[in-house]
């Protein structure tokens, strides 16, 4: 990839990272810049002791910035999974802890709509 194209990528990811600062500045992040055509933020809120009522806060910011998300709950891996997709910003992936269900490994829920505002 030219450097042209690695700095868009790197700096929309940059004004998205100050969005989740303002909301939820102890999450754990990464940036993968090799997946989707504008790469993936990752948001990890595994032991980051941020409320839910903050992640639903950096939610609606998100959508009012026109990101749209989609819901898959995986309880084999104890996790719930909102994934952001907007035109021509990064995806962002957020990733939730939840009881791990070792029996329900054949209880996948597909991927469903989901709004951060009014949840």
């Amino acid at each position: 990839m030219n450097a042209r194209h690695l700095r868009h990528r790197l700096e929309k990811a940059a004004k998205l990272l100050v969005i989740v600062q303002k909301h939820t500045p102890e999450v754990s992040c990464n940036f993968d810049e090799d997946k989707g055509n504008e790469g993936h933020l990752i948001l990890d809120f595994a032991g980051s002791g941020m409320s839910r009522s903050k992640m639903k806060s950096l939610g609606e910011d998100l959508e009012s910035r026109d990101y749209t998300f989609t819901e898959k709950k995986s309880p084999w891996l104890g996790q719930i999974t909102y994934t952001g997709r907007a035109k021509e910003k990064p995806t962002i992936v957020i990733t939730l802890p939840i009881n791990q269900d070792r029996l329900a490994i054949n209880e996948a829920e597909p991927e469903k709509p989901y709004r951060f505002t009014g949840a």
